[in-house]
């Protein structure tokens, strides 16, 4: 019995490390601030023989919170694996949502671009961000290898997403959001939880450490999310807070100057008066 317990925990144990490690965490999407006539670009690599999927889109950076929140769950929706919304459209818009977006910017001009780019290849898009819209890039591995024919070709890892704020002028920073899907050619995380999790010799036991992987893992990507928007949070006081430090220095400049204008001419005008 003793053997046969041992033998049962070893394997509990097997089980679990196998979906530890075949499990994938999926995160928010990232958010970033790009200023106005400011560029910013970042670097992803893809694994050998594996492939992604990229998703971007850009809201005003004066955007209300509860629009931010809609846009970013519905993206997160979009790019998680075994979600009923993986990589479709978005839903329609909500009036609730729909009312504290301004008229003219719903599915408006952004004057932004984005730019994917891959080392000593054409340019994978080049295109303008339509507010609100998500720019959607399948395949990008297999967009990159189009017309190339040769045998040895080996597929680029290394990809360039530049985001390009062409607006000018005052309060004319964005907010650009956009995540990268990871797809492996060992199969989907479906089939992949069918073929190892759902077997009909698991006990509950088992069954109930499957769903404390998934509830940990949901809780972790909220953790990952509140520290994300902590340091938007934070950011944003810091700027507020020398905004408020250097005009506290300029009025201390100003009243210093004042005064000492004003010492010069009393002092001027009494000696005109030959008061001193």
């Amino acid at each position: 019995m003793a053997v046969l317990r041992s033998s049962s925990i070893a394997a509990l144990l097997l089980l679990a490390l196998g979906v530890l490690l075949k499990s994938e965490t999926s995160a928010y999407p990232i958010i970033i601030d790009v200023d106005e006539g400011d560029t910013k670009c970042f670097n992803f690599n893809v694994p050998e023989d594996d492939d992604a999927h990229m998703v971007f889109m850009v809201l005003p950076d004066e955007v209300d919170d509860a629009v931010e929140e809609w846009f970013n769950s519905q993206m997160h929706e979009m790019t998680s694996k075994g979600s009923a919304m993986f990589m479709k459209a978005l839903p329609e818009v909500s009036k609730e949502i729909h009312n504290k977006i301004q008229g003219d910017e719903y599915n408006g001009r952004s004057n932004v671009y984005l730019k994917l780019t891959v080392p000593k290849r054409p340019v994978l898009r080049h295109q303008m961000f339509m507010w609100y819209a998500p720019i959607v890039v399948m395949n990008v591995v297999r967009a990159a290898q189009r017309g190339k024919k040769g045998v040895d070709e080996v597929p680029p890892s290394e990809y360039t997403c530049c985001f390009e704020n062409k607006n000018s002028g005052d309060q004319q920073g964005v907010k650009v959001l956009f995540d990268v899907v990871l797809l492996s050619d060992e199969g989907s995380e479906d089939a992949l939880e069918t073929s190892i999790i759902k077997k009909e010799h698991l006990t509950p036991l088992e069954m109930n450490f499957q769903e404390g992987i998934k509830a940990a893992n949901t809780i972790l990507n909220e953790m990952k999310y509140m520290e994300r928007r902590e340091a938007r949070m934070r950011h944003t006081a810091e700027s507020t807070n020398a905004k408020i430090r250097f005009f506290s220095y300029v009025s201390v400049i100003v009243l210093l100057g004042v005064s000492f204008l004003q010492r010069t001419y009393l002092k001027s005008y009494f000696k005109k008066k030959k008061l001193m």
